[in-house]
């Protein structure tokens, strides 16, 4: 039978299991849970002195004198890093993550942490993971990638501060690489031309990753119209379309879009009426588009793409323009630029197209679904040279519109005798030089004006000056035997 060995309240209980067993002792902590633990020891004097240790320690954590929160970080210290990311993950599963995001998240905090080679969480240090980020991007990793890396790793850190695992987080000075010089993969937005040629093409095609050709044509018309992701159509079914509503709408479900809410999207009217007509008789409850086309999307709609260039290149007049027609980014599924085309560029062509279309930042964000603007307008909006040079018309033009006579006219200060004079002094080697002719039976005025080109005499107005006045002053003829008048010539302005 067991012994019990009672012990006055406050002071915890001493027991055996059996008489060979040894004394197992029983307190409250400082938190007020019952504990109960092993002494490890046959001798009753020696199981005392263990239990009132440990009775004392609780004394001291319930009191404030030592930190209980230590005991918590030392617990997480001595488990294995790889058991805190299994207690991660049933925490993100727990959240209503999708298992894509789940395992995403949780693969790259495992791949960082074995090229950090740490198996506990004192063993992440920013030098670490400095330096395991440095070796995967010797590994071909983009600079974007790396940040989702830091950005998973990071996640999984916060929670084990807030769970009390770590007092801070190590990696909190590691920094984020600017992506925009490291681009590998950037998608160009169709314009409204090309997306009427490729739902045409489409329409008119094969059957192409289990999806007809008229299916594929509604597919691209709805995605284009809405800005669903591929996953986000798959998941449409006929009951998702509120056609006589009004506006008409798309209802998406939460568990099947992206940000997890429940969102209506509003559809043009003509989309309506296109789309009435097309689920006319379908079950309410079956996918429109089901399958595992939204796996292969880049090939679907590239391979439309290029029936629909072959169509547009058969189309025209002649040889040249058919040339030309190869040799143009139109419908290419590549641009100069590098950037491509594929089922997520739907997306980006229906925002693009809102912000051309003159919607507001607020409005295209909300149409996008997109948490802040940076997102709608810095990653989803593909502008080019046109768009850009069209909203340089709304700036004033500071060109001149009148010649600098009519305008001085205009505000009043245009005098004709101060404006020549002031154009002979401004341009005095185009006006040439004026001199005054005396007649020989007269000496009293000046009977003629004579103006001589300033090809033939090439001074300056000042140097001419200065040379009519020094023939003047010794009583001789000019430089070329005419006297000149030294006040109209060198002072034309009073």
């Amino acid at each position: 039978m067991a012994r019990r060995h009672q012990r006055s309240k406050g002071t915890g209980t001493l027991y055996k299991r059996n008489d060979r067993g040894p004394w197992i002792g029983r307190w409250f902590s400082h938190d007020g849970r019952r504990c109960e633990a092993s002494t490890r020891t046959t001798d009753r004097a020696a199981a005392e002195r263990i239990l009132a240790a440990r009775i004392n320690a609780s004394a001291l954590r319930r009191e404030g004198v030592v930190d209980a929160r230590a005991d918590r970080y030392a617990e997480a210290e001595r488990k294995p890093l790889t058991e805190h990311v299994d207690e991660w993950t049933a925490a993100l599963r727990a959240r209503n993550r999708t298992e894509r995001y789940v395992g995403q998240q949780v693969s790259r905090v495992r791949e960082l942490f074995t090229r950090m080679h740490a198996d506990r969480l004192s063993a992440v240090t920013l030098s670490r993971g400095q330096a395991a980020m440095t070796e995967l991007r010797a590994d071909g990793l983009t600079w974007r990638t790396l940040n989702y890396y830091a950005q998973a790793t990071g996640q999984f850190l916060r929670w084990c501060r807030r769970d009390r695992r770590i007092r801070e987080n190590p990696l909190d000075g590691l920094a984020r690489a600017q992506t925009a010089t490291d681009r590998r993969y950037e998608r160009r937005a169709l314009d409204a031309e090309e997306l009427r040629l490729l739902v045409d093409a489409a329409e008119r095609g094969p059957v192409s990753e289990e999806l007809t050709g008229p299916d594929r044509a509604v597919l691209y018309r709805v995605a284009a119209g809405t800005g669903f992701r591929a996953g986000e159509c798959r998941s449409l079914t006929p009951a998702s379309f509120r056609l006589d509503d009004d506006p008409p709408a798309i209802a998406l479900r939460a568990a099947s879009s992206k940000r997890r809410r429940d969102d209506v999207q509003p559809i043009r009217a003509d989309l309506a009426e296109l789309l009435r007509d097309g689920l006319a008789g379908r079950p309410t409850d079956t996918p429109l588009w089901p399958g595992r086309w939204y796996k292969h999307g880049a090939r679907m709609i590239r391979a439309d793409l290029r029936r629909a260039k072959a169509t547009w290149i058969k189309a025209a007049s002649g040889r040249k323009e058919r040339r030309e027609r190869r040799d143009a980014e139109f419908l290419a599924e590549a641009d100069g630029a590098g950037r491509v085309v594929d089922f997520h560029g739907l997306r980006v062509s229906f925002i693009t197209l809102l912000v051309k279309g003159g919607a507001s930042v607020k409005v295209a964000m909300e149409l996008a679904r997109h948490s802040t603007p940076t997102l709608t307008l810095g990653v989803y909006t593909k502008l080019g040279v046109h768009d850009l040079s069209g909203a340089l018309d709304g700036l004033p033009s500071l060109t001149p519109t009148a010649p600098p006579r009519e305008r001085l006219r205009a505000t009043g200060t245009c005098d004709d005798k101060w404006t020549a004079m002031s154009e002979r002094r401004l341009y005095p080697r185009q006006l040439g030089r004026e001199t005054v002719r005396h007649d020989a039976a007269s000496r009293n005025g000046p009977t003629a004006v004579v103006a001589s080109c300033d090809a033939r005499n090439p001074l300056p107005l000042t140097g001419q000056c200065d040379h009519a006045r020094r023939g003047a002053t010794k009583g001789r003829k000019g430089g070329d035997g005419i006297r000149t008048h030294e006040k109209r010539i060198c002072n034309p302005l009073p």
